[in-house]
C-alpha cells in the first residue's frame, strides 16, 4: 500500500448550499486541494456523504423521511448525481474518480477486506481518488457500517492512512457547546479520546446521521490504529493543506505512535463489539503501558454474550475503552473465572485454559500509555 495516504471525510451539511443542494463550487475547491496534495506526496482518499441529501434536493422534497426504505431510495437516486459532481469536479484539476461503494462485510469479511486493499492499491498507482460512500441503498440495517464518520475511520485504519481528516460545519471540538455558551473554547489538541471526552460531544447535524459524538469516536478507532485525526471547518481556504502542512486550526488528535500490523487492525477495528470486559486498575496499567496480554484474575465483570475469538471491547475503572480484542474464551466461561489465578480458573472450569483471556498478539490498544 502507498505511503503517505490521508482520508479526507466531508459531511452532508459541508457539501450543500443553503438550498440542500450539492455545490459545484465547493467541490471544486476541495478537488483543487487534493490536486495540491497528490503533487506533494500524499495519497488522497475521499470518503463523502451527500447522497441522501442529494436526492432530497433531486425529488424536491422539504425534509428527510424517516423511514429506511425511503432513505435508501433517496440514497440511491442522488448517489448517482454525487458521483457525476465529483468526477466533474476532479477531472477538472486532472485528477480520475474511482467510486467505490461498501458495505459493512467489505471491512468483516477477511477475503473482501484484501480484495479492497489490493483494488484501492492498483487506484493509486494509475493516480486515481477513490472516492468512497457507504453502499446505503443495499446495507441491511444490522450490518451497516453506521455513518460516514465511522466509515472513513474503518477505511483509514484498514489502508494503514497516516491521517484521517473529518471535515464538518464547526472549526474542531470546543470544550462546551459554542452554539449554547459563547466563551466556549476550541481544543487544538485532545491527547487521548476519553469516557468524558466522549460525554462533552453532542448528537447529530441537520441532514446528516453523525455529529461530534461520531467523530470523536471515529477518532477514537483510528488512533488505536495509529492514525492522526484532524477535525476541522470545511468552508475554511485551504484547510486540507494547511492540516497536513500541521498549522494550528481545528482539534487535533494524535494517533498511538505504535506500529500497528493490518491483521490487528482488522481484528479490532472493522468487527463490532460483541461484549465486553470490564477491568481493575492494574489490569489496565498493565495492557497500556506494558504490552501484556489480558488474564482473568485482572477481570472485574464480564458484559454481553459472546463466543471464543469474537471481538470484545476492555474498558478500564474509570469507564474508558481502552483496548480492543479477540475473546480467547466465550462469555460464561470468562464470567465464571473472572478475578481468578489461571491455576485457579482452570479447577473452576474443569480443563486446560488458553494463555490468555485476551492475549497480545490479538489486542489493540486504543489509548496512548
Amino acid at each position: 500500500m502507498a505511503d503517505r495516504i490521508v482520508v479526507v471525510k466531508i459531511g452532508s451539511n459541508s457539501l450543500v448550499d443553503r438550498q440542500g443542494r450539492i455545490e459545484p463550487a465547493y467541490l471544486a475547491t476541495c478537488a483543487a486541494q487534493f490536486a495540491a496534495i497528490a503533487e506533494a506526496g500524499w495519497r488522497p482518499v475521499l470518503v463523502t456523504s451527500g447522497a441522501v441529501a442529494s436526492g432530497v434536493s433531486i425529488l424536491g422534497l422539504t425534509e428527510r423521511p424517516p423511514g429506511l426504505p425511503e432513505r435508501q431510495a433517496l440514497a440511491a437516486i442522488g448517489q448517482v448525481a454525487l458521483a457525476h459532481a465529483w468526477e466533474r469536479a476532479l477531472a477538472d484539476v486532472k485528477l480520475t474518480a474511482a467510486q467505490l461503494l461498501l458495505t459493512y462485510d467489505d471491512f468483516t469479511v477477511r477475503g473482501r477486506y484484501l480484495n479492497l486493499l489490493a483494488t484501492v492499491e492498483a487506484l493509486f498507482a494509475w493516480k486515481a481518488v477513490p472516492v468512497i460512500n457507504e453502499n446505503d441503498p443495499v446495507a441491511v440495517q444490522e450490518l451497516t457500517v453506521g455513518d460516514n464518520d465511522r466509515l472513513s475511520a474503518l477505511v483509514a485504519a484498514q489502508l494503514g492512512a497516516e491521517r484521517l481528516v473529518l471535515l464538518t460545519d464547526i472549526d474542531g471540538v470546543y470544550d462546551a457547546d459554542p452554539r449554547q455558551n459563547p466563551a466556549a473554547k476550541r481544543l487544538a489538541l485532545i491527547p487521548a479520546v476519553t469516557a468524558q471526552v466522549l460525554a462533552s460531544a453532542g448528537g447529530a447535524g441537520a441532514r446528516g446521521r453523525g455529529g461530534m459524538r461520531s467523530k470523536i469516536e471515529a477518532a477514537r478507532l483510528a488512533c488505536g490504529a495509529g492514525v492522526t485525526t484532524h477535525i476541522a471547518h470545511a468552508r475554511e481556504p485551504r484547510i486540507i493543506e494547511r492540516l497536513l502542512a500541521d498549522e494550528p486550526v481545528g482539534t487535533r488528535i494524535p494517533g498511538s505512535g505504535v506500529a500497528v500490523d493490518s491483521r490487528r487492525r482488522w481484528l479490532a477495528v472493522a468487527r463490532k463489539l460483541k461484549g465486553r470486559l470490564h477491568v481493575d486498575a492494574g489490569a489496565a496499567a498493565a495492557l497500556v503501558g506494558k504490552g501484556r496480554s489480558l488474564l482473568p484474575a485482572g477481570i472485574v465483570s464480564v458484559e454481553g454474550t459472546f463466543a471464543r475469538g469474537d471481538t470484545i471491547g476492555i474498558v478500564a475503572p474509570d469507564g474508558e475503552e481502552i483496548a480492543r480484542g479477540l475473546a480467547s474464551l466465550d462469555a460464561r466461561e470468562l464470567d465464571a473465572v473472572r478475578g481468578k489465578r489461571m491455576d485457579a480458573a482452570a479447577t473452576v472450569l474443569g480443563y486446560a485454559l488458553p494463555k490468555a483471556a485476551v492475549h497480545r498478539d490479538n489486542l489493540l490498544v486504543l489509548v496512548r500509555g
